[in-house]
């Protein structure tokens, strides 16, 4: 899985970036700016992200923190004060092996998942399947209690290789507390896909009265569960005080084949709440800049 940075040395930096700096922050009101960075595909998108950052949402007396999916970069008054051109060259570097490592990670995952379905199709569909279905070519001798568990286990491993959470989240806005300024956190999140087994498949699964539920829970779009109680956190932001904004990346690209379910219903639906709530901003765009402007068109009402 990824390697991951305590959220207690961002807290401290904030808190070096405030002492670092006092007559700067006095001078004018800074936004302390979170951005995560939630992709699973490489994506030229994410390079002009970058550069709108840089270029137009960022004040001099502004403080960042860019979340990758692998680690944390902190940017203090000083580094922030280098030329842009060298800021934005080395976070587009950094930001490129990162994804491509989550997506490596994404990728493995995927595989799994697409092993339990063929599995479960040759189950259920042994006609379809090599030798009575299992994908080694010998009868697959598993039953469907075991399938279905292999493939929990692949969501359960795709749900770990997300980087924003509610107890990141929670942890980041403590460290906001006691800064100076606005306090904004940006989730640019791509969309997730998954494997299924195909209609027909379903359909047999479905006439299994010992199946039918599971295949229900794992196999359809309706059966959203949100990872977090989105009032309990709305709540802790509101407190801080913190604005969230979620902005939803309809990528069209995936490393995932087959029939596909789209994964990430329940992080929309809960962060979608939480933005709306502290009065951020909630798009569904193609590309991360146009998300990145309708938050700056935000910040100028």
């Amino acid at each position: 899985m990824q390697r991951r940075v305590p959220i207690v040395l961002l807290a401290l930096f904030l808190v070096l970036l405030a002492a670092a700096a006092p007559a700067r922050l006095a001078a004018a009101a800074p936004r302390n700016l979170i951005v995560f960075f939630e992709f699973v595909e490489p994506s030229s998108g994410v390079e002009d992200a970058v550069d709108f950052i840089f270029n137009r949402m960022l004040g001099p007396s502004d403080q960042l923190i860019i979340q990758s999916p692998a680690r944390v970069y902190g940017f203090s008054a000083k580094t922030l004060a280098r030329p842009k051109a060298e800021l934005i060259a080395m976070m587009r570097e950094k930001l490129r092996t990162d994804i491509s490592q989550a997506s490596q990670n994404y990728q493995q995952v995927i595989k799994d998942l697409e092993l339990a379905v063929r599995n479960l199709e040759g189950f259920v569909l042994p006609a379809d399947g090599p030798a009575g279905g299992g994908m080694t070519g010998a009868p697959e001798t598993r039953d469907l209690s075991e399938l279905f568990n292999l493939y929990r286990q692949g969501l359960a491993n795709l749900a770990q290789l997300r980087q924003v959470n509610e107890a990141s989240l929670r942890k980041l806005a403590a460290a906001f507390q006691g800064q100076k300024g606005e306090n904004h956190i940006i989730v640019l999140f791509e969309r997730e896909f998954r494997p299924v087994p195909r209609r027909e498949a379903l359909n047999v699964l479905g006439d299994m009265p010992k199946y039918a539920f599971f295949a229900n829970e794992l196999f359809t779009i309706g059966n959203v569960k949100e990872p977090f109680d989105a009032a309990a956190l709305t709540e802790f932001f509101q407190a801080v005080p913190l604005t969230q904004h979620f902005i939803y990346i309809t990528s069209k690209s995936t490393s995932a084949s087959g029939n596909l379910l789209e994964n990430s219903g329940d992080v929309y639906s809960a962060f979608s709440k939480v933005a709306k709530a502290t009065g951020g901003v909630c798009e569904t765009n193609a590309e991360p800049q146009d998300g990145l402007k309708a938050v700056l068109k935000n910040w100028k009402q």
